[in-house]
């Protein structure tokens, strides 16, 4: 990889990425502040531009690059997660489940399954308490196995 910097008069900085496999990434910072990122498949081709972004913008895609938010995940975590399935699911309007807590159905000990979150409409409740009462359309963000979803399934269908 190959990095080229320019100066632009009255305009800003360029930037020009040239990989060593091909393409080169441009990216034009203007004196406002905003910035156009552009792509070439190759050093001869015109610049095809990917999106122009605000200076705050710009700075929140440098952390993501920089990997700020990013915790790598240890190997043997693998291992302990072997078999583990998260999915959303929805609780049907006739659920029997309706109007009940979580901890009312003992939901953990009858199907094996962890609840991560309910969805509720636009609020997200995170790590629900077991007094969380469980309404029609909620979306229950869950993790347990394939034998544990198969419970959950039969506990929130009309013959559960």
């Amino acid at each position: 990889m190959r990095v080229f910097e320019t100066q632009l008069p009255g305009v800003g900085q360029r930037y020009q990425i040239t990989f060593s496999d091909g393409g080169v990434f441009t990216i034009v910072i203007h004196n406002d502040g905003s910035r156009q990122v552009f792509w070439r498949d190759d050093p001869d081709d015109d610049g095809k531009e990917l999106f122009t972004t605000t200076e705050r913008d710009a700075q929140k895609l440098a952390e993501i690059f920089e990997g700020v938010f990013f915790d790598p995940v240890a190997d043997d975590l693998d291992d302990a997660l072997s078999g583990a399935r998260i999915k959303w699911v929805a609780i049907p309007g006739d659920s029997p489940v309706v109007g009940q807590t979580i901890s009312d159905l003992d939901i953990r000990a009858r199907t094996g399954i962890s609840i991560l979150a309910v969805e509720r409409g636009d609020q997200t409740i995170a790590n629900p308490e077991s007094s969380t009462e469980l309404l029609a359309d909620d979306i229950l963000v869950i993790v347990g196995d394939d034998d544990a979803h198969q419970a959950l399934d039969t506990l929130l269908s009309k013959s559960g």
